[in-house]
């Protein structure tokens, strides 16, 4: 199998599809007045995929398993999936009632006004990843059950990866020593015209005016990006004075970074989180289809990052609704400053975690009305992209959009201190490999 797949996407009516896998398909979907989508799935090798961090964390079924397509039936208001099995033996899977319309990059209702806030709000949903699961009670409500590969599937994701727009994957679990664990990773293209469709339905607007960026990761313009147009600050607090560094120690490898750790080519040995605050850093890339590749390293600036000049911690109202925001300010070592500003959230809420804990604590991305990484389905369906207000940006010293994929960060990782007390921030790299800076300061509602 070539490295890089070829994904094949087509439109077909239900009753064309001669190799029914097992009676399981109902009826409803033959007689739907709507003819589906379908897309082929395609699964990576080990010889494909050499860099894949799941290698430690996958159930052992997973290079034996495979899956040939999955299938998009409209109903009203959400989609039924429908996923064929390549072999004969194995189940077709239904998952019922699914709310596509959330995966669509979408721009909030607030930033509507605003045409490059609209854009920027637009591409970096598309430009980071969004993964759903289903599991427990929530998989049940949507899910027929089903055997694959002599695995009882436990848990099903699906991503919008960060990539162009139709590269997406779907991820089934099953348990293994007490563990659900994945068995099953398969990639496809999402169908183009169901896709604009989608958008168009969701935005109100032409998928054309954001094709360009979408489907070829065209960067926008770096232009003042004016966040008194999304909400407005009520109070602020310079609180530089109580903000410490704690760079010259290391983060927790543990979970998602540890996973990952190959996935760091440079620094090539790191004691401390302020070894990889340097232009020099290095990581694996996230290249097409949707995998990690050491071939292709993606450079950084982390030297952004090298001295902390100034934190100031807001009150901001969105909407009617008062919000925590913080604003840091990075100077490199020849002066040039970037700023770190995210918002729209309420830290009151954050898990109160140790730092050896930290990996558990809540990751965002950069982008405005963005939903995280990762998320189960009733955060997912909860807190809509139309009106979330959450926001995280990076900013020249002029007030420019500057574009964090290319600096070489995430987004910000918080949690509480263990007592509530403290506010720990941690810098996220492409990709989450690493943590690359983490500062806390006492935390109260109000100061």
């Amino acid at each position: 199998m070539k490295l890089f797949v070829k994904f094949i996407c087509f439109f077909i009516a239900f009753g064309c599809v001669s190799d029914v896998k097992n009676e399981k398909s109902s009826d409803k979907y033959l007689s739907s007045n709507k003819s589906p989508f379908i897309a082929q799935l395609t699964e990576l090798s080990d010889l494909d995929y050499p860099d894949n961090p799941d290698v430690m964390v996958r159930h052992k079924k997973y290079t034996t398993s495979v899956m040939e397509s999955i299938q998009f039936i409209e109903g009203i208001n959400s989609f039924d999936l429908v996923i064929h099995p390549t072999n004969k033996d194995d189940d077709t899977v239904f998952l019922n009632a699914i709310h596509l319309m959330e995966f669509m990059p979408t721009v909030p209702e607030y930033a509507k006004d605003n045409s490059y806030m609209s854009l920027i709000s637009i591409v970096n949903q598309e430009w980071n990843r969004n993964q759903v699961k289903w599991v427990g009670t929530n998989l049940d409500a949507v899910f027929s059950g089903a055997v694959v590969n002599g695995e009882s599937i436990t848990r099903v994701d699906i991503a919008r990866n960060c990539l162009e727009s139709y590269l997406w994957e779907l991820f089934f679990y099953a348990e293994e020593d007490g563990k659900d664990k994945v068995f099953y990773h398969g990639w496809f293209n999402f169908p183009k015209n169901l896709y604009k469709e989608l958008f168009e339905r969701r935005n109100t607007q032409d998928f054309k005016n954001y094709r360009e960026y979408l489907e070829h990761w065209k960067t926008p313009p770096s232009k003042v990006l004016d966040l008194n147009k999304i909400r407005t600050i009520q109070e602020k607090w310079d609180v530089t004075f109580i903000t410490e560094s704690l760079n010259d120690s290391m983060y927790p490898i543990r979970g998602e970074r540890k996973k990952k750790e190959i996935e760091i080519i440079y620094p090539k040995t790191y004691t401390k989180i302020a070894d990889f605050q340097t232009d020099s850093a290095r990581f694996a890339t996230f290249s097409s289809p949707g995998f990690y590749n050491r071939r292709e390293p993606r450079k950084t600036q982390l030297g952004r990052f090298k001295i902390l000049k100034k934190v100031e911690r807001c009150l901001s109202e969105n909407r009617g609704e008062v919000l925590d925001e913080l604003h840091f300010v990075f100077e490199r070592e020849n002066g040039e400053q970037t700023q770190f500003i995210f918002g729209g959230l309420k830290l009151d809420s954050l898990p109160k975690l140790s730092v050896t804990e930290a990996n558990s604590g809540n990751q965002y991305s950069m982008g405005i009305g963005n939903h995280p990484f990762y998320e189960d389905v009733v955060a997912h369906e909860s807190q809509s992209s139309r009106s979330n207000p959450y926001f995280g940006v990076l900013l020249d010293e002029e007030g420019k959009w500057l574009d964090s994929h290319e600096i070489g960060i995430d987004g910000p990782l918080l949690h509480l201190s263990e007592d509530g007390e403290t506010l720990h921030v941690w810098l996220l790299s492409f990709e989450r490999h690493a943590l690359v800076g983490h500062y806390f300061l006492p935390y109260k509602p109000k100061f």
